[in-house]
């Protein structure tokens, strides 16, 4: 790898930044499958900002999210595996992080939740801050259970190391918004952008 090069690994925290773009982008009303994008295409564009342009080098996407119970939902389990394909197909870079839902007694009265998923988020980013496996570790998520991420990162390995991103609309603005002796950079995700990564598939069909 050339010296003037930049690793980027990006961490995106699915469940979350999913419902969040049908929110940011009025999508609230329209087919589960709007709101859908490409975690490759986005982290490629990421890698590429704060002005790293061709010096930004992709290595990782981790792709975090809950995974459906074949017993309990044979439909939602076969569509998530069917779009964890799609996305590693396109680009190996990409790495689902797939973590069993919890399934509540009263199912399905009662939904089913994700559990430890932002917390294999955080290791994950973390570990690969501190191993450099990459120079920058980019979070995409809004979820404020996740500030210690970027706040941690900054702490131990510099602010230089860690940029957080979120989609932004006139409706939307929610951000993590992380503590730090030094600036961390913020990426706010344009409905421009999104519209040029969004993947409407409808991953429920076979």
């Amino acid at each position: 790898m050339a010296a003037n090069r930049v690793r980027v690994a990006v961490f995106i925290d699915w469940q979350n930044v999913y419902k969040t773009a049908r929110e940011a982008f009025g999508m609230g009303k329209m087919p589960s499958e709007y709101g859908n994008f490409s975690p490759f295409k986005l982290s490629r564009l990421l890698a590429l900002g704060n002005g790293r342009a061709k010096t930004g080098e992709l290595v990782c996407v981790e792709v975090h999210r809950g995974l459906p119970s074949q017993r309990h939902d044979p439909k939602g389990y076969a569509a998530n595996r069917r779009q964890a394909a799609a996305w590693k197909k396109e680009s190996p870079l990409v790495v689902p992080k797939m973590r069993s839902l919890r399934y509540p007694r009263n199912f399905p009265a009662e939904q089913p939740v994700e559990k430890g998923v932002d917390v294999a988020l955080a290791v994950g980013a973390i570990e690969a801050t501190l191993r450099k496996r990459c120079d920058v570790a980019i979070i995409f998520s809004h979820d404020t259970d996740l500030l210690p991420v970027p706040e941690a990162i900054a702490r131990l390995a510099g602010a230089d190391c860690v940029e957080t991103a979120s989609w932004a609309s006139q409706r939307f603005q929610g951000r993590l918004r992380p503590k730090s002796a030094s600036p961390i950079v913020h990426h706010p995700i344009s409905e421009r952008v999104f519209k040029a990564v969004e993947d409407p598939t409808n991953y429920a069909r076979k």
